[in-house]
């Protein structure tokens, strides 16, 4: 099903802040734009479909050939849009595989969320996946930059194709996109931030990665009161490019 055939509950509000000097664009979504409270479900007691929902915003990245505007500029309302679509339909495929008994652990791994939305995300491919024994907040972005630049070696004179990275950390999943061609690196994170704030999506250019890197760490710190000691990196491409 196509995301403009799909009707939206609402469009959220939301607002941007800036951080870093205007590095990082942080566009900050109303609480009830997040993967807990939208949907036209009735879905109770919060949502753990996050990987669900980070595997199918990067299939519909992938199908509209989304590109991502400089932070600099206003965000691109396009991914507003596929990120309520991937919400809704990530929540949808949970309830209905927890209602037929299938789940074998509330939170999905990527292989699992990858096979229960495959008609979707069928070229989606995991290049490679590391779990990191290590402080999220002082090895994150190193972490990211070394797998990123052998990336980039692969693809010899050419311009990379685009390299989604998902960070699962304390039973949270969210979403990197490198996109090479237009020098940007995005965040989105469906989670509930807060009772002030739902989902975000940030975005700064590549060279930047460090200063988005430490600002999620301290999202993390002040949002969860966590620094997370184990985290998982799975860097996925659509092998239809590759």
């Amino acid at each position: 099903m196509g995301a403009n055939n799909i009707e939206l509950p609402f469009f959220p509000r939301y607002e941007t802040d800036l951080y870093g000097n205007g590095l990082i664009r942080i566009s900050w979504f109303e609480p009830k734009f997040s993967q807990s409270h939208y949907n036209i479900h009735n879905i109770s007691n919060g949502s753990n479909a996050c990987t669900l929902i980070a595997v199918l915003m990067a299939s519909k990245l992938k199908e509209y050939n989304v590109l991502i505007h400089n932070p600099q500029e206003n965000l691109n309302i396009r991914l507003i849009h596929l990120l309520a679509i991937s919400m809704l339909q990530g929540n949808k495929i949970h309830e209905d595989l927890k209602k037929k008994n299938m789940l074998k652990h509330i939170n999905l791994n990527i292989p699992e969320a990858i096979k229960y939305t495959e008609k979707e995300t069928s070229n989606l491919v995991e290049w490679k996946s590391s779990v990191y024994m290590e402080r999220l907040s002082r090895t994150l972005c190193e972490n990211i930059k070394s797998n990123f630049k052998e990336w980039v070696k692969l693809s010899g004179n050419e311009i990379p194709d685009d390299l989604y990275i998902i960070l699962v950390t304390d039973s949270r999943t969210v979403l990197f996109l490198l996109q090479a061609k237009t020098n940007t690196v995005t965040l989105f994170d469906s989670h509930q931030h807060t009772t002030d704030y739902g989902a975000l999506i940030a975005v700064a250019n590549i060279q930047h990665l460090g200063q988005l890197c430490y600002w999620f760490k301290d999202i993390v710190r002040k949002c969860y009161n966590a620094d997370p000691k184990l985290y998982e990196l799975s860097f996925l491409y659509f092998k239809n490019n590759k």
